[in-house]
């Protein structure tokens, strides 16, 4: 799935080169649909759900004949516990591999943390940990866990307070929430044109080390 036009790419292209023409350093915009699969915590669901069903049955049937049933009509309840289980547990984990259902019960603090791992991960397989100079930033957005993150090589750190970075990221949340998506991108590059024009000039510009479009993983 594609999140930008052929004309939002190529003027995110533009966009990159001319931030890059006066600049040591290099910018790379990566797109991820999602971080994370999430397979186990489905099935987990599922089978916590399934585990409690003979529990809510002693509860509701101690609530309901206050634990006077006969014992023979208790055991004959109980045939059929298993049966229940086993049926929640398929029945809700086929419901819970959708998508939006599966996306729905992973707690925030996981996604955040399966997406800055893969923010992570792209800047280390797109190479801007090996930049002359290390002078690497990654813009990075996962879509599924509405996350966003500017990564910057040790260089750029060391001169650039991150609350600059943070802003920035804010700015591109806003544009997000409204699905501008491919505004956030170029309004995120503008920022950092500014900040690397001037940390990190270069007059007679160099050649690209690194891809100038936009990465869709």
């Amino acid at each position: 799935m594609s999140f930008l036009s052929e004309s939002e790419k190529a003027r995110l292209i533009t966009k990159i080169n001319e931030a890059e023409s006066r600049t040591h350093a290099e910018i790379v915009t990566v797109i991820a649909q999602q971080s994370d699969g999430y397979r186990y915590i489905p099935i987990l669901w599922a089978a916590l759900l399934a585990l409690s069903v003979p529990g809510l049955y002693y509860a509701w049937l101690n609530f309901y004949a206050s634990g006077w049933l006969p014992a023979e009509e208790t055991l004959s309840h109980t045939y059929w516990l298993y049966p229940i289980q086993v049926l929640v547990f398929l029945g809700l984990g086929m419901v819970f591999q959708i998508p939006k259902a599966r996306l729905w019960m992973i707690p925030a603090s996981v996604k955040r943390q399966r997406a800055a791992r893969h923010a992570r991960e792209q800047f280390f397989l797109q190479n801007l940990h090996q930049t002359r100079g290390r002078t690497g930033v990654l813009i990075f957005v996962s879509v599924a866990e509405h996350y966003v993150e500017i990564i910057v090589d040790s260089a750029i750190a060391e001169v650039v307070d991150n609350s600059l970075w943070e802003a920035t990221v804010q700015e591109f949340i806003e544009h997000i929430s409204k699905n501008e998506i491919a505004a956030g991108f170029e309004n995120t590059i503008e920022h950092c044109r500014e900040v690397l024009w001037e940390h990190f000039p270069a007059p007679d510009g160099r050649p690209d080390e690194l891809p100038n479009h936009l990465i869709e993983v």
